[in-house]
């Protein structure tokens, strides 16, 4: 099975509708675990981000592929630069014993999608 690009990732997750020009921004992604990720563990994750984009502000949303063993949670927070528009995410992810986890932010675009935008300054 192929393993799917970061960029597909995050544009299969519709967390942007810029296309390829936003996904090279999160190339920093590289090294975590999501690069890792098979197609069915992106799946999964997507699901995650989406209910973690629309869940209560401290309430972890689980994902695990029991087939690969990759798993992960993602915990939303209020943006820290306070735009209501934006939202922080927690998120830690585990896959081929690669363990990544850093605070991301993500804005709401005028079209519905989340836009991410590089990785939060925030520590909490």
């Amino acid at each position: 099975m192929n393993k799917p690009t970061i960029q597909s990732l995050i544009l299969a997750a519709g967390l942007t509708g810029a296309g390829l020009v936003q996904a090279a921004n999160m190339a920093f992604l590289m090294d975590q675990a999501m690069s890792r990720f098979n197609e069915q563990d992106a799946q999964f994750f997507n699901e995650a981000s989406a209910k973690a984009l629309a869940a209560k502000d401290g309430t972890p949303i689980r994902w695990s592929n029991p087939a690969s063993g990759a798993f992960g949670t993602l915990t939303p927070y209020p943006d820290p630069e306070k735009n209501p528009a934006c939202r922080e995410i927690h998120i830690e992810n585990v896959a081929e014993n690669v363990k990544s986890a850093g605070y991301y932010r993500f804005c709401k675009r005028s079209d519905g999608s989340w836009q991410p935008v590089m990785p939060s300054q925030n520590k909490r």
